[in-house]
Order: structure tokens, then sequence, then C-alpha cells
């Protein structure tokens, strides 16, 4: 497993690694730092996961300029969908710019956000959180799905492999699987009781699935041909 890693990978696993370890570090010894400053809003654990998320979407749109005139239109629509995917969950993670701005929310953010800011995953529906509902069961789901269920049936079906390429769906190798597994089980197996240690958690899963659509085990169906 560890031959079929990039060398990208194997500088940026253990960096990721020690990432973890530092801010479970600083959680079991100081939660209150850990959430009052480590993992605040607009803390540095929030600024790795938007780096992390603007290069996915880079990456993405860089992939569907290059690859314009070479792939169907299911295929760009796929990585297109990436892109805005990794564009709204980057604006979402800073309220698009409010408080870096310093810009008041509308009245109906204020009265229906749980945190008065203006974003959607911290809207309130009917008295529970959309993030609860959406992203986390729905988008749970979806990933769990994806690699776990994407990953085993790309390797044994035939049918399955030919529509995944034909879609442009990026396929995780097994060592990126468990990279993503580990990282949440160490992070809310350990630090779960501490508040905000959920930010580390989507802080480390961002760079893996930056890693996971940037060096798929697909890779090849991603190259232009010269």
């Amino acid at each position: 497993m560890f031959n079929q890693m990039h060398k990208i990978e194997k500088i940026a696993y253990p960096l990721i690694a020690l990432y973890v370890l530092v801010g479970m570090a600083i959680a079991l010894v100081s939660p209150e730092y850990f959430t009052k400053v480590f993992a605040k809003e607009d803390g540095p654990v929030e600024w790795l996961t938007v780096l992390a998320l603007v290069s996915s979407f880079v990456m993405c749109v860089h992939r569907v300029f290059t690859l314009r005139k070479s792939r169907n239109l299911v295929f760009l629509g796929v990585w297109s969908f990436l892109a805005l995917l990794c564009f709204f969950a980057a604006g979402e993670e800073i309220s698009w710019g409010q408080r870096i701005f310093n810009i008041e929310s509308s009245e109906f953010f204020l009265q229906n956000n749980a945190q008065k800011e203006t974003n959607l995953h911290n809207m309130i529906v009917e008295g529970k959180k959309v993030n609860k509902i959406i992203f986390s069961l729905v988008l749970g789901i979806a990933l769990l799905t994806y690699l776990l269920v994407f990953t085993a049936l790309y390797r044994r079906s035939d049918k399955f492999k030919n529509l995944c390429d034909y879609m442009g769906v990026p396929i995780a190798y097994w060592h990126q699987v468990i990279a993503w597994v580990l990282v949440a089980l160490i992070v809310e197996g350990v630090i779960k009781h501490v508040s905000r240690s959920s930010e580390l958690f989507e802080s480390a899963a961002a760079f893996v699935f930056f890693l996971n659509i940037y060096l798929p085990f697909n890779g090849a169906l991603f190259k232009l041909e010269k």
C-alpha cells in the first residue's frame, strides 16, 4: 500500500497526522485554549480548512479548463459540480467574508441562523440546525457511500468502472479511505467532548479530500493526452 502512494502523499500524510496530534494535544491539555483560540471562528484551524478547500476548488477548475476539449459534457459537469461544492464550502466556512469585512447580517439571518451569521449551514429550520440534518447526516451518508461502495465496486465491476470513467468520478485509493477513517476515529474518539472538536476533523478531512481528488486511483483519466 505504501508503494502505491504518490511522493506528495508520503509528505502530506505525516503532516496531516502531525496537525491532528498537535490539535488533540492542545484540546486535551487546554480545552479552553483549543475552543477560544486554536479552533475558534477565523482561527488557525478554520483558515487551514479554507486553504484546503480553495486548493481543491482551484484544482477542479484547472481540470475543467484543461480537459474541456477532450472530455464529454457529463465528465466536465461532474468536475464543475465539485468546483462549486468546494467554493461553497469555503465560503460557508468563513460566512462569505462577513466577519472579515465586518458586514452585519440581515434580519432574516439574525432570526433564523444559530450564530446570527450569513451562512446556510447554521440555519435553524423548525427548531433543528440544517448543519446536523444536511451537512452532517446526508453528507456523511454520501461520503461513506462514495468511499466504501464506489471504491469497492470500481475494482470489481467493469460496468460500474466504465460508468465512473465516463462521468469522470475520481475513485479513492484504499490508503486514502483509511486516512479518512483514521481522522474521523481519532479526532471524534479522543476529543469529541471538547467544544469545536469537529472543526479539527473537518480541517484534516479537507486536506485528505484534496489528496483524494488530486491523486485518485483512476488518475490517468485526468491527464491531458499529448
